[in-house]
């Protein structure tokens, strides 16, 4: 597994016209608990990652989770956090911490990606604009909802959905753009200039190929969308 990681160690955390985010690896330096920095500037803040310590030449592991909080020209300053991604209860826990020299990997998982689209033809455009990503069908993020009977998706729903699936980002197509939304940090780490296909036509919440997303039984809200790029830009900024 660590293998796979490294694979994406050649990509640069940018975002191109039509690429998306991508991954960029450093090492760390002044480690001071939950703090450290590494010498690469001007990343997006909020773009997340993890921390790989090695043992030796055949033993590496991945110690902490982390996320940026500032960067400018000289540097770039990350939040070290657990890691929860492979929850193994009957597994000891690791105890080793994030130490100087070890490997970050920012942009962990950025190559799979929900997609939130308004209808099918946005989600063909986007499938065909960001070809090196992989998008997880919307039907299983509206397969979720329907277990919880909560038609409308809040930033809970999709942190969750996340973590379940192993997703990097959450990807929002609009008229003006598409946005890259961090998993973990749940902040903007891309634009691109890729808009939506008949914006004026869209399946409430989301493109799904189901019927309908139910309510619970004894729910009276409203759970009506008449503007899709206005509530999930709400969503974005919460």
């Amino acid at each position: 597994m660590i293998r796979l990681f490294l694979s994406f160690l050649l990509f640069v955390l940018t975002l191109g016209a039509a690429e998306g985010p991508r991954s960029v690896t450093a090492t760390l330096q002044n480690v001071d608990k939950e703090y450290a920095t590494i010498d690469i500037g001007n990343l997006p803040i909020g773009a997340s990652g993890i921390v790989i310590h090695r043992y030796n030449d055949s033993h590496r592991a991945i110690v902490a989770s982390a996320a940026i909080t500032a960067s400018d020209a000289s540097g770039t300053k990350i939040h070290l956090l657990p890691y929860h991604g492979l929850v193994q209860p009957k597994l000891p826990t690791i105890k080793t911490k994030p130490q100087n020299g070890d490997t970050v990997i920012l942009g962990y998982l950025y190559d799979r990606v929900l997609p939130i689209v308004p209808n099918q033809k946005s989600l063909e455009k986007a499938k065909a604009e960001f070809p090196h990503l992989t998008l997880v069908h919307p039907d299983l993020f509206a397969a979720e909802l329907s277990k919880v009977k909560e038609p409308l998706p809040r930033k809970r729903h999709f942190r969750r959905m996340c973590e379940k699936m192993h997703l990097g980002l959450v990807m929002f197509m609009f008229q003006d753009g598409t946005d890259f939304i961090d998993c973990i940090s749940w902040k903007k780490v891309g634009h691109a200039d890729v808009a939506s296909v008949d914006e004026k036509e869209f399946k409430a919440p989301f493109f799904h190929r189901f019927e309908s997303i139910p309510s619970a039984f004894f729910d009276w809200s409203d759970y009506t969308m008449n503007d899709f790029d206005r509530y999930y830009k709400k969503v974005e900024k919460k």
